[in-house]
């Protein structure tokens, strides 16, 4: 029998129908349950939740039934089109299969007769973009869309029609039930005015108050208690109580409607504002995916033709006028411009394009025509890899997160633990009479109310969404909400050398030889020594990817030099290459590579430590085993390099270079930047043991590079930082992602890190101050049960409103 591949799918859903950190807690529980399932992450301020999972063993049905079960509900999108083009019944069938194949699509059909499409879709796994996509590449047209109301549209909706409802049934209870102070009122302290109250309360209690009592339900289902517990406990004690004393004659001085009814309807109004401030707090990420012009002109056969971007193939040449958004990804064909970025990389002075240049879909043309070639169309472009991967990483907690979860599974069971004591002790000391009963209950319902689960759910998560949004509109993407969390607290900071902290792109500066070298050149001239000496190097590079290897190629080709193709190239990592040509070997590398092959290099030292001290790194050329000269090549610093090791430092942060240079070369640009520590001569595959190293004494390490060159590295490091992605954000290692090519984003990303991690210590301080200081106020009779729902929904809506002021704030390197 095969062994079946072990698979992890990762995947996200929306679920609707979650009020607190209660809600998540069940939701995780019951699904990682789940045989198959490895990882279970709910997000309550995206009401998202992320999950990994072997395919082979459970499937997205099986999780959506999981969520159902534990109360909850998976929300869809619902999109109808009316489409072009389609001739029979036989076109709606095959369009209909070829959506429904679509991850994400839940259903799908098509109406030949009305030539309407209708589709629900998750829109966590599925964007709008890629539906219109499959639409118009099976070849039918788009006339029109009507994209039905967002999941956080409707339930606002819902919340604002209950909370009228709530508030129009209550108003007659502030009136009614207070006949001791309003007796001019018509029919207060009478019979009939308390049947009113009766009434007024049923509809607000079940009517307006059925979502407590569903949500409660449920969580009881799964053995644990939540906010709608809370409050289904402590409205439902002062409603039944009140109308046992409301039949037959009524007790006035132990009715409390107004206990259950104010607090209920103050409840929906704080989750209906709480719903705003959410959207807002998540409105910059989903902005961004508008930055996208609908259509675009493309040059046909020497004419100008406006198509939808959905039908944009690489390839495709682009007209794009002043004030226009440049459409997807591209490069510069034809014309000079400026391209304002700001909204994608943070940069705020236009950037200058030119023929070979590359732009970014969604930025704006400032100023002259450019003719541009697409190359990343659809999914593949950056402003969709850039909302991909910060939805993505919304979903994923940073550690503090799941520390307050924990606390927060707790919550509810511990404050029905005090009310219920607060309760017995009332009971207890009160002078025995009438009122014994309402005295203990209503500051135990009191207790109920106020006690808010919300604040502590939304601390977290909020404040993250909005500090990576800002992250974001900074040019710097963090991949997972640990990652947040963790860089503001490195102690060490580890940059690679070549590519990071310097420019990435050295030049030739010195040739020298040792000896006349007998090789004829491709050149039909006869050119000097120096020359046949990079001639035979630049075939030995030609097939390396090593930026030093490139500047050599590059040189030569400056020159005019010919440069053949080796019959055997071989490379070997952080030491040089071997190449066979012509029946001669060629070996061009460090010193140590030549050490390693027999090769003598005395004659050299003298040179190369003179060109070293000038900040120059050698390679060192032999051909038949015998040395023939040196090619010395410079890489400058880059602007920001000292400005960025400065402000680290200022930090408090120690920052040092790793590099597989020599350590000359290294200390001399080190200086230049004012980096004091320099560990040379690493090997690729060492570097990741420095970093441990590093660990290991106790030191929590960010590591900055390439992202490719150094994975390894960075993915050992606490944090890695992949510097200067460009359009290709995607890059696996790092949890980091700065888009810019600009060193002083990594103060940007510490700054950004620092600032959201001292938001949730805000938020959680707010959270649990409130509780820690309302509930004995409440428990002690100080606060009446009405006042207590509006606090109760007044610290949900104050924690969002504090996490949305980080909208305000900019990164203070970004001000200099």
């Amino acid at each position: 029998m095969p062994i079946q591949e072990i698979m992890t799918k990762r995947t996200a859903v929306k679920i609707g129908g979650m009020h607190c950190a209660g809600c998540v807690n069940s939701i995780q529980k019951h699904v990682t349950e789940l045989n198959g399932i490895k990882s279970c992450e709910v997000n309550l301020a995206t009401e998202k939740a992320v999950l990994e999972f072997d395919p082979n063993v459970v499937n997205i049905s099986a999780i959506e039934k999981a969520v159902e079960e534990a109360g909850y509900k998976v929300i869809y999108e619902k999109l109808s089109v009316k489409i072009g083009n389609i001739t029979d019944s036989g076109d709606a069938v095959k369009l209909e299969n070829k959506l429904r194949r679509l991850e994400g699509v839940k259903n799908a059909s098509v109406n030949f007769g009305n030539s309407q499409v209708f589709i629900e879709y998750n829109q966590a796994l599925l964007s709008l973009s890629d539906i219109r996509q499959t639409i118009t590449q099976s070849g039918y047209q788009i006339l029109s869309e009507d994209l039905s109301a967002s999941a956080e549209e409707i339930e606002a909706k819902k919340l604002r029609k209950l909370f009228l409802l709530g508030l129009a049934f209550t108003v007659p209870i502030m009136i009614l039930g207070y006949p001791e102070y309003l007796p001019f009122i018509p029919l207060t302290g009478t019979t009939g005015s308390s049947y009113i109250l009766f009434a007024c309360a049923s509809v607000v209690q079940f009517v307006v108050g059925n979502r407590f009592y569903v949500g409660a339900y449920r969580i009881a289902k799964m053995k644990s208690a939540n906010m709608d517990t809370l409050v289904v406990t402590g409205t439902t004690a002062a409603y039944l109580f009140s109308a046992f004393n409301t039949f037959p004659t009524p007790a006035w001085h132990n009715i409390y409607y107004d206990a259950s009814s104010v607090v209920i309807t103050f409840i929906i109004l704080g989750k209906y504002i709480e719903n705003k401030t959410k959207g807002k707090a998540s409105s910059i990420v989903r902005k961004m995916l508008e930055l996208q012009p609908k259509v675009t002109r493309i040059k046909k056969e020497d004419q100008e033709i406006e198509i939808p971007i959905e039908l944009l193939r690489p390839g495709d040449t682009i007209i794009v006028r002043p004030g226009e958004r440049i459409p997807v990804d591209s490069s510069v064909l034809d014309g000079h411009s400026a391209v304002d970025e700001s909204m994608i990389t943070g940069e705020s002075i236009p950037v200058e394009k030119k023929p070979g240049d590359k732009v970014i879909g969604g930025t704006i043309n400032r100023e002259g025509i450019l003719v541009i070639k697409a190359v990343n169309v659809g999914s593949d472009t950056m402003l969709s890899q850039v909302v991909k991967l910060v939805e993505e990483a919304m979903g994923r907690k940073p550690p503090i997160q799941r520390l307050v979860d924990k606390i927060a599974g707790y919550f509810a069971f511990i404050v029905m633990g005090i009310a219920l004591a607060t309760f017995l002790g009332w009971y207890i000391i009160s002078p025995a009479g009438v009122h014994v009963f309402a005295t203990a209950l209503v500051p135990s319902v009191a207790i109920l109310v106020v006690a808010c689960p919300c604040a502590l759910g939304l601390a977290t998560p909020t404040a993250v969404m909005v500090g990576m949004s800002k992250s974001t509109q900074n040019g710097v993407i963090f991949k997972d909400g640990e990652a947040l969390e963790i860089l503001g607290k490195i102690q060490a900071i580890v940059f690679d050398k070549t590519g990071t902290l310097t420019q990435g792109i050295p030049q030739v500066t010195d040739l020298i030889t040792l000896k006349q070298i007998p090789l004829k050149s491709n050149r039909d001239d006869e050119i000097n020594n120096e020359n046949k000496m990079l001639e035979i190097a630049a075939i030995a590079e030609k097939n390396s990817e090593h930026p030093l290897a490139k500047a050599i190629v590059r040189k030569a080709d400056e020159i005019g030099l010919k440069i053949d193709e080796a019959k055997e190239f071989f490379s070997v990592p952080g030491k040089g290459v071997t190449a066979h040509h012509n029946g001669n070997n060629i070996l061009v590398g460090n010193t140590r590579f030549m050490q390693e092959n027999g090769i003598d290099v005395k004659p050299i030292e003298e040179s190369m430590s003179k060109l070293q001290q000038e900040g120059k790194t050698v390679m060192v050329v032999a051909l038949d085993r015998e040395l023939v000269g040196l090619v010395a090549l410079l890489d400058i610093p880059k602007k920001s390099a000292k400005a960025t090791v400065q402000a680290l430092k200022k930090m408090g942060i120690e920052v040092m270079m790793l590099t597989g240079d020599n350590e000359k070369t290294a200390n001399t640009i080190a200086k230049e930047i004012a980096l004091d520590r320099v560990i040379a001569n690493v090997m690729p595959i060492q570097k990741t043991e420095v970093i441990k190293q590093l660990q290991q004494n106790g030191k929590r390490v960010a590591m900055v590079g390439d992202g490719v060159n150094d994975a390894a590295a960075l993915t050992q490091a606490d944090v890695g930082i992949a510097i200067g992605s460009g359009t290709d954000i995607a890059i696996e290692a790092g949890k980091v992602v700065l888009v810019r090519d600009d060193l002083n984003d990594v103060v940007s990303a510490i700054e950004i890190s620092k600032k959201t991690v001292s938001k949730i210590k805000q938020n959680l301080f707010y959270a649990f101050a409130y509780n820690i200081v309302l509930i004995p106020i409440a428990g002690f009779g100080f606060l009446y049960p009405a006042l207590a729902g509006l606090a109760m929904a007044a610290s949900s809506v104050s924690v969002t409103s504090s996490s949305l002021l980080l909208k305000r704030w900019n990164p203070p390197s970004k001000k200099n």
